[in-house]
């Protein structure tokens, strides 16, 4: 080959890569081989950017030197954001803000994005910095931030939320009832006001009127006819009530526990549902801290804790759970549900087959014996849809504007302990709990994008006896199979031998 064809060639070959590179950015080529596409956007957020009708601008307050592993947090943040920019035809602006700009810090503060401290190595020791980290989203005079960005799974889902808030001409209400001895829920509560109005409500002295949405979370004193009528009303108005309902409240210190009644019992047993005053326990569990004192010592260890049930007998049919691998509950009790004209049950979540019902008396301490036979089964159902026409429980009631049935749709879980603050955080809790309040009030186009994030993925629990079996077979099996290959390589060997 000749010099100056060589040299066409490499000019060539340079040319149909730049070419082949803005081809690639204009069309965006990509292939993403996770298993839930987390590096791709969404069907529900390409659907979303297709129809934005104005433009938003995102503003990037990045700071300039961000240290390892927080600067691929900025690189893939960037990334993302172009994805966004280019679904949206140039709708979704980016403006990234120079860190070097002596207004950086002064404009972050006013888009409400505050400084963070990272841990940054340099100079072979551990010095403390001081980074921006945040996005601020501007539509008009409309402002909304993500104020850090630290966990780049549930950014899509973030960014879109943002959006949609913005654009939203009014949010959504979720009201949650109070008085009752309610769980605070303060996490859930602080979460969900970036995308609804959060309120409380005094089912004693106000109607649930002008709210999308009612949640009432484990309630330990009576509610009062007065106010199970006006629930029973706000269902039969199309009213949507999610209720996370105790019927034993228990006490991992004591060891003991004792049943609840509040009257919303007996309202969701006119419904066809009814949670039975008795506890679940399951093999497939979560875990407690037990600590003990040996020898002046304290040492902590983690117990399994069957009446925490692990829960990874979901619902793969219904979008709430459907992506979901596992949830964590804490004192749960098994549903039982007839069968009433009008109405459709849905189960979400059941114990698994090595699991059992413990009725009064409620001896839940953690050093509790068990028998294999205790966890024979059947799975007990602990989350469960009822949707259709319901049918008043006051029928009788002297009322002139009483409304007698209604189409309507409900979600009962039999614990309100996973949606507490120290529950919250298991895998999968938070995301159940939001696809249910997402669902309920028929805003479920982010569903999708939350479950795209993989939190936990447990083996399924084994009986006592298979899991030993397993546990010797993965010990012996290597030794075995080395045993019986060299065997046979000795008489192969043997037989070329006497052969010769």
């Amino acid at each position: 080959m000749s010099r100056r064809l060589w040299i066409v060639n490499l000019v060539s070959l340079i040319i149909i890569l730049i070419f082949g590179i803005l081809l690639a950015e204009r069309h965006y080529l990509n292939i993403d081989l996770t298993e839930t596409k987390i590096y791709t956007l969404s069907d529900a957020t390409k659907k979303m950017l297709r129809n934005l009708k104005d433009s938003i601008t995102v503003k990037v307050f990045f700071s300039k030197d961000i240290p390892y592993p927080y600067n691929t947090t900025a690189r893939y943040v960037m990334d993302i954001l172009r994805d966004y920019k280019r679904f949206s035809g140039g709708k979704v602006l980016i403006d990234r803000v120079d860190p070097d700009d002596t207004s950086f810090e002064r404009d972050a503060s006013r888009y409400g994005i505050p400084p963070v401290q990272v841990n940054a190595i340099e100079n072979d020791q551990i010095q403390i910095k001081r980074v921006y980290m945040g996005l601020a989203f501007v539509h008009g005079e409309k402002i909304e931030s993500i104020p850090v960005v630290t966990d780049t799974s549930t950014l899509e889902y973030e960014v879109s939320s943002t959006i949609k808030t913005l654009l939203s001409e009014e949010k959504k209400t979720v009201g949650f009832s109070a008085g009752h001895g309610e769980k605070p829920l303060f996490r859930v509560k602080e979460f969900l006001k970036r995308q609804y109005n959060v309120k409380s409500i005094n089912l004693k002295d106000e109607e649930p009127e002008g709210i999308d949405l009612l949640i009432i979370a484990g309630p330990t004193n009576n509610f009062e006819d007065n106010e199970l009528f006006r629930i029973d009303q706000f269902i039969m108005k199309g009213g949507k009530v999610l209720f996370l309902v105790d019927r034993v409240q228990a006490d991992l210190q004591y060891g003991f526990g004792r049943t609840v009644e509040t009257g919303i019992e007996n309202l969701l047993k006119h419904y066809g549902v009814e949670i039975e005053p008795a506890l679940v326990y399951d093999l497939s569990s979560g875990v407690v801290n037990i600590s003990e004192r040996k020898g002046g010592f304290i040492f902590t260890t983690l117990t399994r804790y069957p009446f925490f049930p692990k829960i990874v007998n979901l619902n793969r049919e219904e979008i709430i759970t459907r992506d979901i691998e596992t949830i964590t509950l804490g004192y749960t009790s098994p549903i039982e549900y007839k069968e009433i004209e009008g109405l459709r049950f849905i189960v979400l979540a059941k114990t698994s087959d090595h699991s059992g019902v413990l009725k009064q008396p409620f001896y839940v301490a953690v050093n509790r014996k068990f028998r294999p036979e205790d966890f024979s089964g059947p799975p007990s159902p602990v989350a469960l849809i009822v949707a259709g026409k319901f049918t008043t429980k006051f029928g009788d009631k002297k009322e002139k504007e009483i409304v007698k049935e209604g189409n309507s749709r409900i979600l009962v879980v039999a614990d309100s302990e996973f949606a507490t603050d120290e529950f919250i955080e298991a895998p999968g809790n938070a995301q159940f709990l939001l696809n249910c309040i997402d669902w309920l009030v028929e805003d479920d186009s982010l569903i999708s994008i939350r479950s795209k994030r993989v939190e936990s993925r447990p083996i399924r629990q084994l009986t006592p006896s298979l899991q030993k079996a397993v546990k010797y077979a993965t010990v012996l099996t290597p030794s075995v199979l080395t045993v019986i290959g060299g065997l046979i390589l000795w008489t192969v060997r043997k037989k070329r031998r006497i052969a010769l």
